[in-house]
């Protein structure tokens, strides 16, 4: 009897322990949620601005915007803004597009973000540390 119950014990650990890598996000890749919002009305621009949410406030290391266009037939597409952390960033949980963010600086010396065409498709990717996260998106029209 002692060793059945053992096995039983042992095959429910296993199972338990296969559950929670299968089904659960305990052992995933943590991931930034970024939720972005579009100021109409505002800016006199081409486009309306962006505002970037974060799920919380990150120190970020790297931030980029490219086209997802460009991305589907060019394995390096160019970026239209680039930052990386300058030594250390501060803790960010919104920004606009194009802002400067302290603590970051454009990866080409002196290159501002360039303006983006309305409609089209572009991707947001964000790294702070080991954590990174990406949200597609699509500039409005300036009315």
């Amino acid at each position: 009897m002692k060793n059945r119950t053992r096995f039983l014990l042992f095959a429910a650990l296993i199972l338990g322990g296969l559950y929670a890598y299968n089904f659960t996000d305990w052992f995933a890749e943590k991931k930034i949620q970024i939720k972005y919002r579009i100021l109409s009305g505002r800016g006199g621009k081409q486009v309306d601005p962006i505002t970037f949410y974060l799920e919380g406030e990150f120190p970020l290391t790297s931030l980029k915007v490219i086209s997802t266009d460009e991305a589907a037939t060019n394995k390096y597409p160019h970026a239209y803004w680039h930052l990386i952390s300058d030594s250390n960033s501060i803790p960010t949980a919104d920004f606009l597009y194009g802002e400067q963010l302290k603590g970051m600086k454009p990866k080409v010396a002196g290159l501002a973000a360039e303006s983006l065409q309305p409609g089209g498709n572009y991707r947001i990717l964000i790294e702070a540390g080991k954590l990174k996260g990406e949200k597609d998106f699509q500039p409005r029209n300036a009315k």
